[in-house]
């Protein structure tokens, strides 16, 4: 990220992917993007929460359902096999079924007229950071205009 003159700037978010100041937010992934905070209108957060995977949820019904059958099909013969089949697969199911997608929040506003996703995250620390950075730029944006 680029700190020419940072002295005279106000920074209000310097992180790994973004930088924010009185006049620019700057964001890296692959490649730098700069946005003056001048162009930029309309902001607001989008939350994208993906469906659970119907593969997650059949696995661990299956585990589940194994471990059921372990017990008359192993029975008295050992109970040590037994038991360590039903805890494999104990552990399988709960893996399975327990397992959350992850939740991804996108910082989205107008640039020049266009609509452009400013910034992306799956950590909530890190996203509302910097749309707290963001906010308080625009608002000494307005301010100051």
């Amino acid at each position: 990220m680029s700190l020419k003159g940072a002295a005279a700037m106000s920074v209000f978010y310097q992180g790994r992917r973004a930088f924010i100041t009185h006049e620019v937010f700057e964001t890296t992934s692959l490649t730098r993007h700069t946005y003056p905070i001048k162009d930029l209108a309309d902001v607001r957060i989008v939350r994208t929460e993906p469906e659970r995977s119907a593969t997650d949820r059949v696995m661990g019904l299956s585990a589940t359902g194994a471990a059921l059958l372990v017990i008359p099909v192993v029975g008295p013969v050992s109970r040590i096999l037994a038991g360590f089949a039903v805890l494999v697969l104990a552990v399988s199911a709960i893996a399975s079924l327990g397992r959350r997608p992850v939740t991804r929040w996108d910082l989205v506003a107008r640039h020049r007229g266009q609509a452009t996703t400013l910034f992306s995250s799956a950590d909530r620390t890190e996203f509302d950071q910097v749309c707290r950075g963001l906010r308080r730029s625009l608002e000494r944006h307005w301010d100051v205009r």
